[in-house]
């Protein structure tokens, strides 16, 4: 047993946890990695780096690359009206003559909430369900049965963070009026499999589904399942019309710590990885940028944004860039500087929000970065 392993043995031995994977990595390789408990404690898997998650929001990051790899591309402009590439006036209603631009999306600046979960509208409302809405009637028209004044804030568009799992979604729509393609099929050619990563937002696409890890929600009774394999087989959403595949992007990448801590190196080393260039350094640059810094009320991680990641400080001596999932039960964070990357993913444990991250996160990450 490593002395890293030992440490990590001794942190989690007050914790209460599913299944754990930590992991630390230079530019080039991994550098000390951690596995504990269980894949699925129903039957008797043990954790492993290879173990596939639903990530949840480090998703965010890879919806941010294919938009970047079409600003590279010279087929999208950062600071263009968003209008004019999905093809509908796509306004704040209570700000009409306000442009919201892509990068306000890619800042969560673009005054854009998640609607109404409560009485099924808005994003929030039809997130889950599997059958077709409508996105610019969804935006636009107040006669849509799940249309809602909601999904604005009454923020005038680029003057306010609010996080927004929609506008994530509204990205993948607008890669696949540029591209012609679907979104799934568009990041998986650009990014995935040029890496030969058996990742993917599908899980149709995973090629070893066996693999995929249970979530567990934690409870004062133990620990119950939220999601598995074959419930995330059934949960999967259909391909509609191009342009209004906006429910998935958001939390639905499917990825091992293993691929993941590849993703993180290539863009520790600017768009390539062992060879292979994926994208351009500049790319990746305009990415990391500050394009937003302020304070959000209850929030202790929001401070500065790049494009689709967190710019994060106060953990390491240069800032971290990178982003925070939580959902079903899952937390995980992929971060990572010039020096160093790191990777936390568990599928169930007892934590305690504390604003933007739970205590059990701030605990590996303090550590993790203490780390020479």
């Amino acid at each position: 047993m490593t002395n890293f392993e030992k440490q990590c043995l001794e942190l989690l031995k007050d914790d209460e946890i599913m299944g754990l994977n930590i992991l630390r990595t230079n530019k080039d390789q991994i550098i000390d990695q951690f596995s504990y408990g269980y894949a699925d404690i129903e039957k008797d898997i043990p954790m492993s780096i290879n173990h596939i998650h639903r990530i949840a929001s480090v998703s965010k990051i890879f919806a941010g690359l294919a938009i970047l790899k079409l600003i590279e591309e010279k087929k999208l402009d950062l600071k263009e009206d968003i209008s004019k590439y999905l093809g509908f006036s796509f306004r704040n209603s209570k700000y009409p003559n306000d442009v919201i631009t892509l990068e306000m999306v890619m800042t969560q600046t673009s005054s854009l909430s998640d609607g109404d979960e409560a009485n099924g509208l808005g994003y929030d409302g039809v997130n889950g369900r599997h059958f077709f809405v409508d996105l610019e009637r969804l935006i636009t028209d107040p006669t849509y049965e799940y249309y809602t004044p909601k999904t604005f804030s009454d923020k005038k568009p680029g003057t306010f963070w609010e996080y927004s799992n929609f506008g994530c979604g509204i990205l993948a729509c607008i890669v696949e009026k540029i591209t012609g393609e679907y979104f799934t099929n568009y990041v998986k050619r650009i990014l995935f499999e040029p890496l030969n990563l058996d990742t993917s937002f599908r899980v149709e696409d995973i090629k070893n589904k066996d693999l995929i890890a249970n979530l567990y929600y934690h409870t004062e009774e133990g620990f119950e399942i939220a999601l598995t394999k074959d419930s995330l087989l059934r949960g999967q959403y259909p391909r509609f019309e191009l342009g209004h595949n906006f429910r998935g992007p958001a939390g639905g990448l499917l990825v091992s710590p293993n691929d993941l801590s590849i993703l993180m190196r290539m863009l520790m080393n600017k768009g390539t990885y062992n060879g292979v260039k994926i994208f351009e350094k500049e790319s990746i640059e305009l990415m990391e940028e500050i394009h937003w810094s302020g304070t959000v009320e209850g929030n202790i991680i929001y401070r500065k944004k790049g494009l689709q990641i967190v710019l994060l400080d106060g953990y390491s001596k240069k800032t971290l860039k990178g982003h925070f999932g939580t959902a079903y039960g899952l937390r995980s964070f992929m971060l990572y500087n010039d020096d160093f990357g790191y990777i936390f993913v568990t599928n169930g444990a007892k934590m305690i929000n504390l604003g933007g991250i739970s205590d059990l996160q701030q605990k590996y990450l303090k550590y993790l970065t203490t780390l020479k």
